[in-house]
């Protein structure tokens, strides 16, 4: 501290009055706060540790010898060592209010990174102001889509994207409640609206899968336009664990099938022909099958035949012989075929009654039709 006479510190030292705005110098780091001084030294100041905390996350510079401008709070309160306590954050509070005011007059587009989370909102804390991203408010590849909305799911799910990045927009600010609503979807629209125009019935295109449900896969296209495919639009046979189909963060290639009113219609199953309208020309019935069980029913069993198509063997019509298990290899012979009611009977049964027929010039084998499944996905096999 410099020296002074009396007369020379009284008029050097600034008025001392709550409110007054003060160039501070950081001095010290303590306990209970960050000490700093101004006029030399001859004030010093606190920032309390709950406020240095705050600071320090919002990246402020509390280091030593640093300069800062802070808020004299009502100098008749005095921290128990007799310090004057000072503020910076409320100095911020302006600048963090006149600057959100702007972005919502130009629709600025901006990034945040949430510090918080509860069950509705992920929650950025700008300097006491609090910037929330309501749930409704996240894009389809951040929505918590959990089954059957279970919080529980939802909280960890937004805990998750605790410092990430968002691109947001303000969409309104509550200067009572210092409360600045963000959207995710906002900052999306003009790429929504893009995307919307472009999209074409009949054509394919690469999605990111960013749900899952019982009924059905949702799926995002340019991150931003999020649809359902409906179970019935996956496959052409049963899928009974749709999650063995994709999981999220999956690209996803789709069909778009239907589009009214901005709605899309998608289908992953229309990529590709329907393996129904093929069956009748590859097989006939007498056909003797060659090919893996994928799939056990109360009724009985089912084997792949050719794509996405099942053939069920009835627990009637089962090997009296052998037991059979999932992705075991066996022959059936081809009892049943109604296409137009999708439905093909099979029988390990009647195989090995034609086999021991000593008559039979023919053996087994050479009549035997492997199916195929060429165009079939590993996860659609296991599904």
């Amino acid at each position: 501290m410099s020296n002074y006479s009396l007369e020379q510190l009284s008029q050097h030292l600034p008025l001392v009055k709550e409110g007054q705005k003060l160039q501070w110098v950081v001095v010290k780091k303590i306990e209970t706060g960050v000490l700093v001084d101004c006029a030399d030294g001859a004030i010093t100041g606190i920032i309390l540790q709950k406020e240095v905390r705050d600071l320090l996350r919002n990246g402020v510079d509390l280091s030593i010898w640093a300069s800062i401008e802070a808020e004299l709070i009502n100098p008749t309160i005095r921290h128990k060592e007799w310090y004057y306590i000072i503020s910076v954050t409320k100095l911020l509070q302006i600048d963090v209010r006149k600057n959100i005011i702007s972005k919502i007059e130009t629709n600025e587009i901006f990034t945040v990174i949430p510090t918080e989370a509860n069950l509705g909102w992920l929650l950025v804390d700008m300097h006491g102001i609090k910037w929330f991203i309501p749930l409704s408010q996240l894009a389809p590849i951040h929505y918590p889509r959990v089954e059957d909305g279970a919080q529980e799911q939802i909280f960890d799910k937004l805990l998750e994207m605790i410092g990430k990045e968002f691109k947001v927009r303000a969409i309104s600010l509550d200067e009572e409640e210092k409360r600045v609503i963000l959207s995710e979807r906002e900052a999306l629209k003009e790429e929504t609206e893009k995307i919307l125009s472009e999209i074409e019935v009949g054509k394919s295109y690469e999605g990111i899968v960013s749900g899952v449900s019982s009924y059905g896969l949702f799926v995002t296209l340019g991150g931003s336009v999020e649809w359902l495919v409906h179970i019935s639009e996956l496959t052409f046979w049963h899928v009974s664990h749709i999650d063995n189909l994709a999981k999220i963060g999956d690209p996803f290639e789709v069909k778009v099938i239907g589009l009214e009113n901005g709605k899309i219609s998608l289908s992953r199953k229309q990529l590709k022909g329907d393996p129904w309208s093929y069956i009748p020309t590859k097989f006939k019935i007498g056909d003797i099958i060659e090919w893996e069980v994928v799939r056990f029913v109360p009724y009985g069993v089912f084997v792949r035949i050719y794509d996405d198509i099942n053939g069920l063997i009835h627990l009637s019509e089962l090997s009296k012989k052998n037991q059979v298990k999932v992705w075991q290899v066996v022959q059936a012979k081809l009892i049943l075929l109604d296409p137009k009611a999708r439905k093909i009977g099979l029988s390990m049964k009647s195989l090995e009654s034609w086999s021991d027929d000593t008559t039979t010039a023919t053996p087994a084998k050479k009549r035997t039709k492997k199916a195929t499944s060429d165009t079939s996905t590993e996860a659609e096999k296991t599904a």
